[in-house]
């Protein structure tokens, strides 16, 4: 299950926050369908993952992130990657899934590609 973070229950784009987001979708891998849950640990990001693997959520997607969520993140085996547009849509993201078109975080690449858009992130990340 892939957790992608939304604006509202009904948007169909990735929003670019992470940890102050409203809402996640969590896409099926396999067949694309997806449905819409509430981020009870909104304003929360260190307590994002552990939530989301309540959900069986195993890959999650940003577009900003900060490196204790990202952290937090592997922790709960939940493996990251870097959306490569904030205006993806989930169907975007689900074949770009399929054909690895997104980098996956690392040790070696993580430090390079992460970014909490902290102008506006309350999530308490600590970018």
């Amino acid at each position: 299950m892939l957790a992608i973070p939304i604006s509202n229950s009904t948007s169909t784009t990735i929003s670019d926050l992470f940890g102050n987001v409203p809402f996640f979708a969590l896409l099926d891998e396999i067949d694309g369908n997806f449905r819409v849950i509430k981020n009870e640990k909104e304003g929360n990001g260190l307590e994002i993952a552990s939530f989301l693997s309540k959900y069986n959520v195993t890959a999650t997607i940003f577009y900003h992130m900060g490196e204790g969520v990202y952290i937090n993140c592997l922790e709960n085996n939940i493996a990251v990657y870097k959306a490569d547009s904030k205006t993806n849509t989930i169907d975007e993201i689900f074949f770009k899934f399929l054909d690895n078109k997104f980098i996956k975080l690392d040790a070696t690449n993580y430090k390079t590609l992460l970014n909490s858009g902290a102008e506006s992130c309350k999530c308490g990340c600590k970018e």
